[in-house]
């Protein structure tokens, strides 16, 4: 039963890492590319089509699946392992802190800002707010990161005992 418990963690764990891991390094930097308002568009969209998927699944599927683990892992006496997985929740919980008080409100005002294609200030607007995104994005490709690599170490510990 752990088995599953371990396999529903890593693939949500590794979704959120993948995610933030892909909008920091492929996805700000080619709209970084683009015209200013192109960028405020794609990214506005790019939010809604987000918000709109089963990105939910992993950002509720992550806790969940590692508090049934750590129950699991402290019913089964594995003390080891369920440090590993408490290291892995805690730094969810630290990605979901800059999530919900940093990158989510960045977004929230860019998502209201009236915007036309002529405007003057498009590209301070838009520089000012991916240079501030991206810089607290990389926490949570680090605390995703974390998330991800205890979780293979709670794992790895667990397979090496046999357990």
């Amino acid at each position: 039963m752990k088995a599953i418990f371990y396999l529903v963690a890593l693939l949500c764990t590794g979704a959120l890492f993948g995610f933030f891991f892909t909008m920091s390094f492929s996805i700000m930097p080619g709209l970084d590319l683009t015209a200013p308002f192109s960028a405020i568009l794609a990214n506005q969209e790019i939010g809604h089509a987000t918000q709109k998927s089963y990105f939910a699944v992993a950002l509720i599927g992550t806790p969940v699946s590692l508090a049934i683990l750590f129950d699991s892992l402290w019913r089964s006496g594995l003390k080891v392992e369920q440090r590993w997985v408490a290291v892995a929740f805690v730094a969810f919980v630290a990605m979901m802190v800059v999530t919900l008080t940093l990158n989510v409100p960045l977004n929230q005002i860019l998502d209201v800002l009236p915007i036309s294609a002529d405007q003057e200030n498009l590209n301070a607007l838009w520089l000012a707010y991916s240079v501030d995104w991206q810089k607290w994005n990389l926490l949570r490709v680090l605390f995703s990161g974390v998330s991800l690599l205890a979780l293979g170490g709670a794992l790895l510990k667990h397979n090496a005992r046999g357990a």
